[in-house]
């Protein structure tokens, strides 16, 4: 039990300290995936503008045309479904996280009943520590 707590705080020093570079990652790497995204959809692109000027003898002027107007239905029908889904999934996110919160709170509050006075005083003095060694590299 004090080597998962141990863990939980070791793991918040790491974030703490690393926050700058752990941002930076998480950054780069969705800057990364909407790259490859945008490249995915050019390469879409490319080929439905070729297929069409090749299909129905288009230029490449008229082949955009083609490919902005579709873009902009498919865009506006997504936008109209999305406007009647919202409210589904957000009811439905609402319930599964009191839920979640539910089975947590029940869980924490079984496994303190079943605790001992002297593990309960383990627990209430290592988060003690932990939380005074944060407010200790915080305000360094």
């Amino acid at each position: 039990m004090l080597l998962k707590i141990a863990r939980n705080f070791g793991i918040l020093f790491l974030v703490l300290f690393m926050f700058d570079s752990i941002l930076d990652l998480i950054l780069w790497a969705i800057d990364t995936a909407m790259e490859l995204i945008h490249l995915g959809i050019e390469a879409i692109e490319y080929s439905v503008e070729i297929f069409l000027e090749n299909a129905f003898h288009t230029d490449h002027f008229q082949s955009e045309l083609i490919i902005v107007n579709a873009a902009i239905v498919i865009a506006l029908f997504v936008l109209y479904r999305l406007f009647f889904l919202i409210p589904q999934l957000y009811i439905r996110y609402k319930r599964k996280l009191k839920a979640a919160w539910l089975r947590s709170k029940r869980r924490r509050s079984s496994n303190w009943r079943s605790m001992s006075t002297i593990c309960k005083i383990k627990w209430i003095s290592a988060y003690s520590f932990g939380i005074t060694c944060l407010m200790f590299l915080v305000t360094i």
